[in-house]
């Protein structure tokens, strides 16, 4: 499992982040002691695990200034809590993953994440012909990937696989749970947070799939 670490930690985002904050917790006060907070990690982190900061961001139009990063942090953590996924570091890496793949480019085959389930095989047959750390990348990219798509997207795939056109959800999920354990135990992963970190995600892959299913179903509006 994970070591401890309290993530997000100083300079993960951005002043209109604070800002927002500081509104929710002290609308009226001196914000001298929630800059101290925020300037610590524990700190940052108790704060945004406050349900008025959760309750604000769905609630205020003032959640339009502040960042991507931030606004997934927020959202993920809250719901990994209370999915009983309490580590704020698998919470970050979920958040920094949907940060960078929810609308994106749509030129860029994986990032853009509906898209980039056709090119499934195609990533497949990448990895089974890569060596070292090519193949970790390539590993810990068709892990993010799957865990995106059956997060946040279960509907189009279970449509997908109901008109025969390709597998279930428990297919994508097992593998983008043996893509992170193999991340994770291939010699081109480094030593220490990352290796803990993709071995967590592949033991906790149905848990954190089913927290994504609820973070979007009732916060998150995808399209159709």
């Amino acid at each position: 499992m994970l070591r401890h670490r309290t993530l997000p930690c100083p300079g993960r985002f951005q002043r209109r982040d604070f800002d927002f904050v500081a509104e929710v917790l002290s609308p009226e006060g001196a914000r001298c002691h929630l800059e101290k907070l925020w300037s610590d990690p524990d700190g940052m982190r108790e704060m945004l695990d406050l349900k008025e900061v959760l309750h604000a961001l769905l609630e205020s139009p003032a959640m339009l200034r502040v960042t991507p990063g931030f606004y997934f942090y927020v959202l993920v953590r809250h719901g990994f809590v209370h999915a009983e996924l309490k580590n704020a570091e698998l919470a970050d890496h979920v958040a920094g993953m949907l940060t960078k793949r929810v609308g994106a480019d749509g030129g860029d085959p994986l990032l853009d994440v509906t898209r980039g389930f056709t090119h499934a095989a195609e990533l497949i047959s990448f990895i089974k012909t890569s060596r070292g750390r090519i193949r970790h990348h390539l590993q810990v990219a068709a892990g993010n990937q799957f865990l995106v798509l059956t997060g946040l997207y279960p509907d189009f795939i279970r449509k997908r696989h109901e008109r025969g056109i390709a597998p279930g959800l428990d297919y994508y999920e097992a593998f983008a749970a043996r893509a992170f354990r193999r991340a994770a135990d291939g010699c081109g992963c480094a030593a220490g947070s990352s290796r803990h970190l993709y071995g967590t995600l592949a033991e906790a892959l149905p848990q954190v799939r089913r927290a994504l299913n609820r973070i979007a179903e009732e916060f998150v509006f995808l399209g159709e």
